[in-house]
């Protein structure tokens, strides 16, 4: 770096006398010694402050790592808490429907057993609108069961009425 331009410093005596020894004890000029003065201080304010802008990032990184740990825990925790409680929903209405469809069997012939299930794996494979008594029933928009569930439900019925009669 060279010299652009000059700066004129004012002190007292006893100042002056020490800066030239200190000059002369680096083997320098006092005008030298004083550049390497105010040089090395400048640079020592500037790594200060690159230091400081630094930790402030550093302390904003640690933070937003809190933040994101302690967000992932309570969705971690509300994701296990939900699975719990839809998996209870589950099991009551898949307990209700067995109920329902041991209660009915002794009421109904196995040919209306089977119609009756046939006619509901055909639903799972349409759109709850698709039917006026459903749809009025079922908001529309709401999602249907996979092909899968017609094969299901005829594996369920030849399980469940395999052994009786008409």
């Amino acid at each position: 770096m060279g010299r652009d331009s000059s700066i004129q410093v004012y002190l007292s005596e006893d100042r002056k006398e020490w800066l030239t020894d200190q000059a002369e004890a680096a083997d320098q000029s006092r005008s030298e010694y004083c550049r390497q003065v105010i040089t090395e201080h400048i640079n020592e304010v500037q790594n200060e402050q690159q230091y400081r802008r630094y930790g402030v990032d550093q302390q904003i990184e640690l933070v937003l790592d809190e933040i994101h740990d302690d967000t992932m825990t309570l969705l971690s925790n509300f994701q296990s808490e939900t699975g719990t409680t839809l998996e209870r929903i589950q099991r009551v209405r898949t307990i209700y429907v067995i109920a329902l469809w041991h209660l009915l069997e002794s009421d109904y012939p196995l040919s209306e057993r089977k119609a009756a299930l046939k006619r509901a794996s055909e639903y799972a494979d349409r759109h709850p609108g698709d039917d006026p008594v459903l749809s009025s029933v079922v908001p529309s928009g709401q999602a249907n069961t996979d092909e899968s569930g017609a094969e299901q439900t005829e594996a369920t019925l030849a399980d469940t009425t395999g052994a009786d009669s008409e």
